[in-house]
């Protein structure tokens, strides 16, 4: 439900109205007024009515929200319909219904009472200015801590000038002089008019002159004063406010600089070690994207390559199944064998390939599992080298041997990430070494790593594959049919998990070396 409103919303048609009948209900108050000092009542009744009505119209009319050169139109229009109307309506309905006792018992000429109702105006349009200030001023204190501060000051300063101005006031004669008037009036009615206005109007009167001149004289410089003073501490938050909107707004980098020991101080230490915070946390939550983006991108390439990859051996497998079981009974034994190694050799490069893929999918989510242990490579390196030497013999005539030294330090390593990586390099030798080609394994010790090269006399790498030979799905210009380029992906995804790293060496026409170094154990 909207809230009831009363002040500063009336139409000025509507507020005009309203300020009419306020002052014929003054006017037939006074009417009735019979007792001690009516001439006097009355000659102040004059200012009081003028006043009332006025404050009345000030407070209920709406303020328009328009431009300053039609408010002021506006304005001076409602100020001039508020003079007309104490100047007509009020005075001849007064007179029609004898409520006139105003003018009738004042000492005043009538030309002199026009002037005070005219005036009214007047008065109501400064009192507007002065309202617009007023609430302007309440906004800039509500907006700003400076104005706010100001503010606060000039109260104290306001209010101990309004209890001074009092106090001068009771000790006037003519403070004495209200209340014995106020306690010789015997009607209830009359009692209460006239105390209205032999004291209080014109103690409110005489009070805000005094704290106006008082103001007058002391406001301007304790303004400035307060103004300087507190102008230090709203500009250390002002400048902290502007270096949390350059921070809101995407420079993190922004810092605000520390002045002084005392809260604002502490507020704004506080808002530099939340914003170095804010920034890791963003530089975390960027690095967890990019690995998100690398991981989403290495699936989209997936998807992409390996299909291709998967597709090759498949169709090949299927297409030996289908001619041996086609051919199965004019088969002859050393065709069936043939056919058989055939398919042997398709589901091994299959298998191996689901390893790689599987192997490197563990690696981008972090999954990996490793269980690294001091481990003495002679006797994995000739396993791996006996194990693979009749395959790479049997598949292209090519010859695998291991030249290795009498003492190797142990590394510290997973034996079986290492023996996965080994076999990677040995395969990769033999598919791009011709027959009658070597693949030699051989390793070293160096200062903090044990190295392992695996040489073969193939084709050799073009320069400008040599820097993309460890990247996924990357297939050189001598890479061959058999070639889904992830096994060197994959040996230097396992190898740096080890703390170690990978490098290659090769001359086309010549052949190639693949490194691996793994730290000492």
């Amino acid at each position: 439900m909207k809230r009831f409103q009363f002040f500063l919303v009336a139409h000025p048609l509507q507020g005009l109205g309203e300020t009419l009948l306020v002052g014929l209900a003054l006017l037939n108050a006074a009417a009735h007024l019979e007792g001690y000092a009516e001439r006097f009542v009355f000659q102040t009744a004059v200012f009081f009515l003028c006043g009332l009505c006025g404050m009345w119209a000030v407070l209920r009319i709406r303020l328009p929200q328009l431009n300053w050169k039609l408010q002021t139109l506006w304005e001076l229009g409602v100020g001039l319909g508020l003079s007309l109307v104490m100047l007509f309506p009020l005075r001849w309905l007064g007179a029609l219904f004898r409520w006139d006792a105003l003018w009738r018992l004042s000492n005043w000429e009538d030309w002199q009472n026009v002037i005070v109702l005219g005036c009214t105006g007047i008065g109501y349009v400064f009192s507007r200015v002065f309202l617009r200030l007023l609430l302007k001023w309440n906004r800039m204190r509500r907006e700003r801590m400076l104005w706010s501060l100001t503010h606060a000051h000039l109260t104290v300063v306001v209010f101990f000038a309004l209890l001074g101005s009092l106090l001068v006031f009771l000790v006037t004669p003519y403070a004495t002089t209200a209340v014995q008037i106020w306690s010789q009036t015997k009607d209830p009615l009359l009692s209460l008019f006239t105390g209205v206005l032999i004291t209080l109007f014109p103690a409110v009167t005489l009070i805000t002159v005094m704290t106006v001149g008082t103001l007058a004289v002391m406001l301007p410089p304790l303004a400035l004063f307060s103004f300087f003073v507190a102008r230090r501490t709203t500009r250390r938050l002002e400048t902290l406010a502007a270096t949390t909107a350059a921070l809101r707004a995407g420079d993190h980098d922004a810092r605000v600089a520390v002045e002084g020991e005392d809260e604002v101080a502490r507020l704004q230490s506080d808002f530099n070690s939340m914003a170095e915070k804010l920034s890791a946390s963003l530089a975390e939550l960027k690095e967890e994207r990019d690995t998100v983006t690398r991981v989403l991108q290495s699936n989209r390439d997936l998807v992409a390559n390996v299909s291709h990859d998967l597709r090759t051996p498949v169709a090949t497998l299927r297409a030996a199944v289908e001619s041996t079981l086609g051919q199965w009974d004019n088969l002859k034994p050393d065709e069936a064998r043939q056919k058989l190694a055939v398919m042997e050799g398709e589901i091994q490069q299959l298998s191996g390939l689901i390893d790689d893929l599987f192997t490197l999918s563990q690696a981008d989510v972090d999954h990996l599992s490793l269980n690294c242990a001091p481990l003495d490579l002679h006797p994995l390196i000739e396993q791996a080298v006996n194990a693979f030497a009749p395959l790479a013999w049997q598949a292209g005539r090519v010859e695998v041997a291991a030249n290795l030294p009498d003492v190797l330090p142990p590394v510290l390593a997973d034996s079986r990430r290492v023996q996965q990586a080994l076999v990677n390099l040995l395969r990769n030798g033999a598919h791009h070494t011709p027959p009658g080609g070597i693949l030699v394994v051989q390793a070293a010790e160096e200062e903090t790593f044990v190295r392992m090269d695996v040489r073969d006399t193939g084709d050799g790498i073009a320069p400008d594959d040599l820097p993309h030979v460890w990247e996924r799905f990357f297939r050189g210009q001598n890479a061959t049919a058999e070639s889904a380029g992830l096994g060197l992906a994959l040996v230097k995804e396992l190898v740096e998990k080890m703390g170690g790293n990978v490098a290659v060496e090769s001359e086309p026409g010549k052949g190639s070396c693949f490194s691996l170094r793994l730290p000492k154990a």
